[in-house]
C-alpha cells in the first residue's frame, strides 16, 4: 500500500496526512453489496488503527466515508441536496482534515450516517434489499 511507502517519510518529518476513502456502505452490513461493503469497512478500520499509532508522531490519518456523489461509479448524473458533484464533495471533505479522524465529508452525508447509526439493522437491511433489487431489475431490463 502507499501508506507503507510514504509513512516513513512523514514520520521523519513529524508531519503529514493520509486520507483513505472508505464509504458510507461500510458503516453497516451490505446486503446486495457485501464484498464492496466489506472492503470499505476494512479501509475504515485500517485508517482508524493507523490514526491511533501515528497521531503521537504528528501524522493525521483520516477515514472518509462518503455516500452518493455524482460519479461514473454511482451512475448518478444530477446533483441534489444529498448528492454533490465530486468538486463540491472534495472541497467539503478537505475542510474536515485535522478536525475529524473519521468523516462523511459532507453535511447531508453526515446526516445520512447519523440516521444509519440510529435505525435498527433489520430496517437498514430491508431498505438495502429493496434498493438493491430495484437497481438489479433496472440493470437487467435495460440490457
Amino acid at each position: 500500500m502507499m501508506t507503507r511507502v510514504i509513512l516513513p517519510q512523514m514520520v521523519e518529518r513529524r508531519k503529514g496526512a493520509v486520507i483513505n476513502i472508505s464509504s458510507g456502505a461500510g458503516a453497516q452490513p451490505g446486503p446486495m453489496s457485501a464484498i464492496y461493503a466489506a472492503t470499505k469497512v476494512y479501509m475504515d478500520f485500517f485508517s482508524r488503527a493507523l490514526q491511533v499509532e501515528y497521531e503521537p508522531k504528528g501524522i493525521i490519518i483520516q477515514s472518509v466515508l462518503p455516500y452518493f456523489v455524482t460519479t461514473k461509479m454511482s451512475k448518478l448524473r444530477r446533483t441534489s441536496l444529498s448528492v454533490p458533484n465530486p468538486t463540491q464533495y472534495v472541497k467539503s471533505a478537505l475542510n474536515t482534515l485535522g478536525l475529524e479522524q473519521r468523516t462523511n465529508g459532507y453535511l447531508t452525508h453526515s446526516l445520512q450516517g447519523w440516521l444509519a447509526e440510529k435505525l435498527p439493522e433489520w430496517l437498514l437491511n430491508k431498505i438495502q434489499m429493496y434498493v438493491g433489487n430495484k437497481a438489479l431489475k433496472k440493470e437487467f431490463l435495460f440490457r
